[in-house]
């Protein structure tokens, strides 16, 4: 069974830097994902239901590339690794199509910016 969290508005969920892998998927609010750079944080998305964040690091040895913060009070979904997400998309499969094509959209950004 995976965990759900709540996270109440202003809370940081991770920061830039962080070596954790957890994917989020949400059920209820909106999060902000920035960047900090010299010394100012940087948008980059308000995500809200059913999207998630976090995903990338649970694919690679990197610290997290940015930070997730509460905007909204929020309630996820905490998948720790690999095997869960597995879970997560066998118990809804639906949802396994929206996760391939925001990765790829995802991955056709960040190759793009090379």
């Amino acid at each position: 069974m995976l965990l759900v969290e709540k996270f109440k508005a202003g809370t940081i969920i991770f920061k830039e830097g962080d070596n954790d892998k957890t994917m989020f998927i949400i059920l209820e609010g909106n999060v902000r994902l920035y960047v900090t750079r010299n010394g100012k944080e940087a948008d980059l998305a308000i995500i809200g239901k059913h999207d998630f964040f976090g995903e990338i690091e649970m694919y690679g040895n990197k610290s997290r590339c940015m930070s997730a913060k509460a905007t909204t009070p929020v309630r996820v979904v905490i998948i720790k690794n690999r095997m869960q997400l597995d879970q997560f998309i066998g118990q809804y499969p639906s949802f396994s199509g929206k996760i391939l094509r925001i990765m790829g959209e995802r991955l056709a950004i960040a190759t793009a910016s090379l």
